[in-house]
């Protein structure tokens, strides 16, 4: 990670965890904390340079455990391997909660069956928006939350690339109402994606009344007195646009 006093504290938690990992006495002894302390018998996390969740997941369950942890490395009278501090607790603490809606969005995408392209733009959004500062945020909590702000708004910033993925977004369900955009945006998209449809629509009944009827279709027709009135044309295509778009607009909002 880049701010350093948070490198330092996965460094400091990875050496314990590794500590009761490769030993057996230790890990028994622990165990033995565990259910003193009337705590749950779970297995201490070591993270992996590869999955950034499983420092998250490091850390939350050291948390957990750090009462019996503590109690242990006091039993073992193991000097190599330190307590966390109170202060490097506290930053702990903020670490999960900052890092927590990263975790969500990890999971969620991991158990969708079928992850789609229209949830990055609106997760993206929510992680951005848990990242925003505010007076009483320690250093530490500031410039953890400008490292991960500052690495995710590079992503997805192509101006082509951000314009499929909000179209991808409007056309799904549950994110319709694009309540990741502002309202001018949020209207371009629909307009983006409707005009070009109702003007398809509309050049395909032009031709159609166009056309005029084959000779087949002519001789098929009963003979009468009187020619049939013409058929009462629709309103204008035009018209209809107008009010496709009115309605997309409405229907986005509900």
């Amino acid at each position: 990670m880049a701010v350093n006093q948070v490198s330092r504290l996965l460094g400091k938690i990875r050496r314990a965890v590794s500590f009761f990992h490769r030993s057996t006495t230790a890990a028994h002894v622990l165990e033995q904390k565990q259910e003193m302390l009337h705590l749950p018998k779970h297995r201490l996390i070591n993270d992996v340079a590869t999955r950034w969740n499983s420092s998250y997941e490091m850390v939350e369950r050291y948390l957990e455990q750090q009462s019996a942890v503590y109690s242990a490395l006091s039993a073992l009278k193991n000097k190599d391997i330190a307590n966390l501090t109170d202060q490097e607790v506290r930053v702990a603490e903020n670490v999960i909660e900052i890092m927590k809606p990263l975790k969500t969005v990890t999971t969620i995408l991991s158990t969708e069956t079928a992850p789609s392209v229209s949830m990055i733009l609106p997760l993206k959004t929510m992680i951005l928006k848990s990242m925003e500062q505010n007076d009483e945020h320690t250093p530490t909590v500031r410039e953890l939350k400008h490292a991960i702000r500052e690495n995710l708004q590079k992503r997805y910033s192509d101006a082509g690339l951000q314009d499929f993925l909000h179209k991808c977004t409007a056309l799904d369900p549950r994110f319709k109402t694009l309540p990741h955009l502002d309202r001018a945006s949020h209207l371009r998209i629909y307009e983006d994606l409707i005009i070009p449809e109702v003007l398809s629509r509309a050049e395909n009944v032009e031709t159609t009344e166009a056309t005029p009827a084959t000779t087949s279709q002519a001789t098929s027709l009963p003979a009468t007195a009187e020619s049939a009135p013409p058929p009462q044309r629709g309103q204008p295509w035009k018209d209809f646009l107008v009010h496709s778009l009115n309605l997309a607009r409405v229907s986005s909002l509900i």
